[in-house]
C-alpha cells in the first residue's frame, strides 16, 4: 500500500527535521540571538542615555527659570524700591519747599507788619506834629498869643 510506504520517508523526514531544528536552535541560541541581544541592548543604553541627557537638561531648565524668576522678583523688588525712594524724595522735596515757601511768606508777612506799624507810628507821629502846629495857629489866632509861648 503506497500509504504505509509513506512512513519509511516520514521517519526520515521526523529525523532531519529534529537535525535541523537542533543546527536552527543552535545557531539562533549562539550566533543570532546575541546579536539581538546586543543591539537590543546597545539601544536600550543609548536610550537611557539620552533620557539621562533630558534629566540633566530639564534640571538645567528648571534651574535657570528658577534663577530668571529669582533675577525677576528681584528686579521686581529693586524697582519698587526705587519708585518708593522716589516718591519719598519728591515727597520730602515738596514738604521741604512747602515748608520753605511758608516761613518766606511767614517773613514777607512779619515784615509787612513792621513796615505797617513803621508807617503807622510815622503817620501817627506825623498827625500828632501837624494838629500840634494846627492847634498852636489855632490858638496863637484865637488868643493873640505867640506860637512859641503856646505849650501843648
Amino acid at each position: 500500500m503506497p500509504q504505509l510506504e509513506q512512513v519509511e520517508f516520514f521517519i526520515s523526514q521526523l529525523f532531519w527535521l529534529g537535525v535541523f531544528f537542533v543546527i536552527l536552535f543552535t545557531v539562533l541560541t549562539y550566533i543570532t540571538l546575541p546579536k539581538i541581544r546586543a543591539f537590543l541592548n546597545q539601544r536600550d543604553d543609548f536610550v537611557k542615555s539620552h533620557i539621562s541627557k533630558q534629566d540633566e537638561l530639564i534640571k538645567k531648565a528648571e534651574s535657570i527659570i528658577e534663577n530668571y524668576e529669582a533675577k525677576l522678583t528681584e528686579a521686581k523688588n529693586q524697582a519698587s524700591q526705587i519708585i518708593n525712594d522716589a516718591k519719598d524724595k519728591a515727597l520730602k522735596e515738596s514738604e521741604d519747599l512747602i515748608k520753605a515757601t511758608e516761613e518766606k511768606i511767614q517773613h514777607e508777612i512779619k515784615q509787612t507788619e513792621e513796615r505797617v506799624a513803621k508807617e503807622k507810628d510815622t503817620a501817627i507821629s506825623e498827625l500828632n506834629d501837624q494838629l500840634k502846629d494846627s492847634a498852636t495857629n489855632f490858638l496863637s489866632k484865637v488868643t493873640n498869643i505867640e506860637k512859641g509861648n503856646i505849650n501843648l
